[in-house]
């Protein structure tokens, strides 16, 4: 894969037994995401949904629990105090494309 691409750092906070939240940092991923709006029963409805591509071998313990804030970040894991602070996301998917010559995971997220 080719290293210009992957410029993103990102921080996962990772679920363990639905409480224990564990930080999980990763520099030199591809980060694309956008704003959507899309127009409902009530009005209009804002959010963001995005992929993340992490090289790697190795095998990760990203799930579908899990919540992502790009950049580096340090704080303790607090839902509310992240969403006043950053742009948290929810993983919704994760692909494990470990084969081949571009081994990665594919994280799908949405706000």
């Amino acid at each position: 894969m080719n290293d210009r691409f992957f410029i993103h750092q990102i921080t996962v906070y990772h679920t363990e037994n639905d409480e224990i939240f564990t930080t999980i940092n990763f520099d030199k991923v591809y980060f694309r995401h956008n704003k959507k709006t899309n127009l409902v029963d009530k009005g209009l409805q804002e959010g963001s949904t995005g992929s993340i591509t992490i090289p790697t071998t190795e095998k990760l313990d990203v799930s579908t629990n899990d919540y992502v804030v790009e950049g580096i970040v340090e704080d303790k894991f607090d839902l509310s105090a992240l969403q006043n602070k950053y742009q948290v996301f929810k993983v919704v998917s994760v692909d494990d494309n470990r084969k081949g010559n571009l081994q990665h995971y594919k994280i799908g997220v949405t706000e």
